[in-house]
């Protein structure tokens, strides 16, 4: 995936794949790299399993992915491009919600109020949607707790961190928030953990606990006046 101009750009280490039908090979081998990761995790991934997964020959495996490491941080870079569309439309709608109000409405505390209660039912719609895709956050999961031991994975991790917070940091900047970095540290924080609460079944999907917190959060970043924040035009 290339992110953003601008923004930090996730890449791909195995071998590349030029004509249509070697792009489609290469695809069937990340795509059911990432169903074995559902059915056993990040440890039962091995070239003739994926192989098998993938019903092409154990060579094709090994041709565009010569080691482990590549295929699983591969896997992961296709991963996060498959799931990044989702943070575009959160990032998209909140931006859209702050460009609908004036200049004074915005400055405002009517207008501030509105906007937080905006966010908080985007970023619970998101958060649901995530959530409710049980074996990709599985699959997330699963990459996530297996880059403490794989460095390569860490690098991919990182970079998906970072074109993920640079969306996010981007509309904290149109507001004025002061320090955009930390908001967006909060904000994916937040995120991950409502997440991670509904998939362990701590809390429910439909529970009022996920509005009460994400609200919380937003009123905390948002202030209802303009004085901890430096407005910035949205043209």
């Amino acid at each position: 995936m290339t992110a953003d101009s601008g923004k930090p750009e996730l890449v791909y280490h195995g071998r590349r794949a030029q004509r249509a039908d070697s792009r489609q090979r290469r695809k069937a081998i990340l795509e059911a790299t990432l169903r074995l990761i559902v059915k056993e995790g990040i440890r039962g991934i091995r070239h003739r399993a994926v192989a098998r997964e993938a019903s092409v020959p154990l060579a094709a495996t090994t041709y565009y992915f010569k080691d482990l490491s590549d295929l699983i941080s591969d896997a992961f870079t296709y991963f996060v491009e498959q799931g990044l569309e989702h943070t575009r439309q959160l990032q998209e709608d909140s931006f859209a919600a702050a460009r609908a109000l004036s200049e004074e409405e915005r400055s405002s505390a009517s207008g501030r109020k509105l906007l937080t209660q905006q966010l908080t039912r985007f970023i619970l719609t998101h958060v649901r949607a995530q959530a409710s895709q049980r074996d990709f956050r599985l699959i997330e999961l699963a990459f996530r707790n297996e880059a403490l031991r794989n460095e390569q994975l860490t690098r991919a991790i990182r970079m998906a961190n970072r074109a993920t917070q640079a969306m996010i940091e981007e509309f904290y900047q149109l507001l004025g928030v002061a320090d955009s970095e930390a908001a967006a540290q909060i904000t994916m924080g937040t995120i991950l953990n409502l997440e991670y609460q509904i998939l362990s079944k701590a809390v429910d999907i439909d529970s009022p606990l996920l509005e009460r917190t994400v609200s919380m959060m937003m009123k905390g970043l948002i202030p209802a006046t303009t004085n901890a924040v430096q407005p910035v035009a949205l043209d």
